[in-house]
């Protein structure tokens, strides 16, 4: 299915199938998706592919993470996210007939105005980090807030994924020292777990656990227009994306500090704090 998908990709590497001008043709490839550069537009297709934590193996579930996509995107990030796109048979971009495949239209960005390019090239500057955490907070403070009914966010949610990181390690790993070092760390895991459970709770309860971005870090951040824009947010998995908006920011302090930048990291937090 994937080898389909490349073979699709590169049969639509003609100009005059676009609506617009093309530049030139260029390919990105992730794990989960193949995004086909033409210079005005960056067109993103999903693989069909399931991880478990994410499932994109049908059309029409291709399909629906397009539209979830645009829509969540579009909380953050308006200046990029266009529509989603039907490739026709033959195939065809928005053509009549049966569709083969979606993709994302997006407005193409220079890849060195990323963040984490930036900050290779010593152009990150402070006032870049503070208009991305003025911007932030403004869209935590709007975001939708998850209901006491819902089971996003509450304390079992909240030490599921820690539980889980330790059944899968601990299955892979039979080095007796390694194994030593890793049942230290559950039991300090459920320890601090019992500490904090009141604290998960009543952050739930006062209305923290909102639907966030998800994946805040610098490969997701770009100036466009000299505005920090976040995009590609989680819509593949809603326990990634529904989450206690100080982890949202703890990810992205944490980014900076393993990058070496413990100031902009305080910077950011610091700025984001202000105005929450």
């Amino acid at each position: 299915m994937t080898d389909a998908l490349h073979k699709l990709v590169k049969t639509l590497q003609q100009p005059a199938m676009f609506p617009h001008p093309v530049a030139c043709f260029n390919v990105v490839e992730t794990h989960i998706s193949i995004i086909l550069l033409t210079g005005p537009y960056a067109y993103k297709f999903k693989k069909p592919v399931n991880f478990g934590f994410l499932d994109f193996s049908t059309l029409e579930k291709r399909r629906h993470f397009c539209e979830e996509e645009l829509r969540l995107n579009h909380r953050l990030a308006p200046e990029l996210y266009r529509e989603v796109v039907t490739i026709n048979a033959g195939p065809q971009l928005g053509g009549d007939g049966e569709a083969i495949e979606y993709a994302i239209r997006m407005r193409e960005f220079a890849q060195a105005s990323q963040f984490d390019r930036l900050l290779d090239a010593e152009q990150l500057a402070p006032e870049h980090i503070d208009a991305l955490a003025l911007r932030i907070a403004k869209f935590h403070t709007t975001a939708a807030v998850a209901g006491p009914q819902s089971g996003y966010g509450n304390p079992a949610a909240v030490q599921a994924p820690a539980e889980e990181n330790f059944s899968q390690i601990l299955d892979c790993m039979h080095e007796p020292q390694v194994q030593k070092q890793l049942e230290y760390l559950q039991d300090w895991t459920h320890q601090t777990f019992q500490k904090l459970q009141p604290d998960f709770q009543a952050r739930k309860d006062n209305g923290f656990i909102r639907e966030c971005h998800g994946d805040l870090h610098l490969r997701n951040i770009a100036l466009v227009d000299d505005i920090p824009v976040a995009f590609d947010c989680i819509e593949f998995n809603d326990k990634l994306r529904w989450i206690d908006i100080i982890s949202e920011i703890a990810f992205m302090v944490m980014d900076l500090d393993h990058r070496g930048q413990a100031g902009l990291a305080s910077r950011f937090l610091n700025v984001w704090l202000e105005q929450i």
